[in-house]
């Protein structure tokens, strides 16, 4: 993905993917893993699945940014191409945020390639590229890949009913029954857990819901409906700040993809 932000201000959030990328213009303002930071042109950026982040633009004309979302089983399986063997590994970034101009001009070549050339074979090459130049850069080391961090105890049912329920409009009543515990106890377990609090994570997960429905071809307002917002401009408002786009757009660009 591609894009320039002027005024756009993220929610607290996190991807299911690993997210790479550099910021190619202006200067993005970004927390992320407990650090605020300043990202000006040439930060390459390196965050893993659930990393909760959220920022903004940190001057007036805003950044740019390049960016590309893997699956653990993507990114795995050319970690496996590269170090041999049959162990599956995971890379292992011990940072967030990355002042490599270098690198970052490299990524950005085989980026418009990823996004621009008709041919597969060349979009290919483009994306091992990009995975090589920058996972052997930045995270020399593997780790062995592990089921994903999944809530334990009494939390982790009040997690599963949220996931169930991406309709509905869940009350902290609920919640807390589900849990087993107070209001501010569930509060507090969820974000130790989950990195956001219940509404937050909740809002999320309808969001993902949309994403799915407009790449399947539901239209905004169905999808809104289905994932429980109270109507589409309340979807639309979360939608922006989580992905970074309106649904409209997104669509289109599901559409030109697929």
């Amino acid at each position: 993905m591609t894009a320039r932000y002027i005024q756009q201000s993220f929610k607290p959030h996190a991807h299911d993917e690993y997210v790479i990328g550099i910021i190619e213009g202006g200067v993005h303002s970004v927390w992320c893993r407990g650090i605020h930071h300043n990202m000006p042109s040439g930060t390459v950026v390196t965050m893993h699945p659930g990393d909760v982040h959220y920022g903004n633009a940190a001057i007036a004309e805003g950044w740019k940014q390049r960016m590309i979302y893997i699956s653990e089983n993507e990114i795995g399986k050319f970690i496996s191409d590269i170090a041999g063997g049959d162990k599956f590994l995971l890379p292992d970034f011990k940072q967030t945020f990355h002042d490599r101009p270098d690198l970052a001009h490299s990524f950005a070549q085989f980026h418009e390639v990823l996004h621009s050339s008709p041919l597969a074979l060349a979009r290919d090459v483009a994306l091992d590229s990009i995975m090589r130049v920058t996972i052997g850069a930045l995270s020399p080391d593997f780790v062995k890949a592990k089921d994903a961090k999944q809530p334990s105890g009494r939390i982790a049912d009040a997690v599963e009913f949220l996931h169930n329920r991406i309709e509905d409009d869940v009350t902290l009543d609920e919640l807390c029954d589900v849990a087993g515990l107070r209001r501010r106890q569930t509060i507090e377990a969820f974000k130790r857990c989950t990195g956001l609090p219940p509404h937050a994570y909740h809002v999320i997960q309808k969001v993902k819901a949309v994403k799915t429905m407009l790449r399947d071809g539901f239209s905004a307002t169905e999808a809104a409906a289905r994932a429980g917002f109270a109507d589409q401009s309340h979807m639309t408002r979360h939608f922006v700040g989580v992905v970074g786009m309106t649904p409209g757009a997104y669509a289109l660009d599901c559409q030109k993809k697929y």
